[in-house]
């Protein structure tokens, strides 16, 4: 496994968040393998728990940080620009809270 850096300044472009239902995860590792999606990558808790990606959203530089509405809380993609910070995007029975 390797650290993924989620550095804003050696990627000025995007930035990734990586979620386990509502909760952001800090010190997220890749298993190495070919594929990107979210259940390739682990990360910690608040608690210090090394859990599964359940969602790896993609935030741009500058979103337009409109109120978090069912548009987010169901979504499909992977890009979120609402003010969740996508905390609430595509979590579906999650309780929608301000980030």
């Amino acid at each position: 496994m390797y650290r993924v850096s989620s550095n804003t300044r050696t990627n000025p472009m995007a930035t990734f968040r990586y979620f386990t239902g509502t909760e952001q995860l800090t010190n997220i590792w890749h298993d190495q393998s070919c594929y990107v999606t979210a259940k390739h990558f682990t990360g910690l808790t608040a608690d210090g728990r090394r859990v599964t990606v359940e969602r790896k959203i993609e935030r741009k530089p500058n979103p337009s940080m409109h109120k978090c509405d069912a548009r987010c809380l169901n979504a499909t993609g992977f890009k979120c620009e609402c003010s969740c910070g996508g905390k609430n995007h595509g979590a579906g029975a999650f309780v929608c809270e301000a980030a």
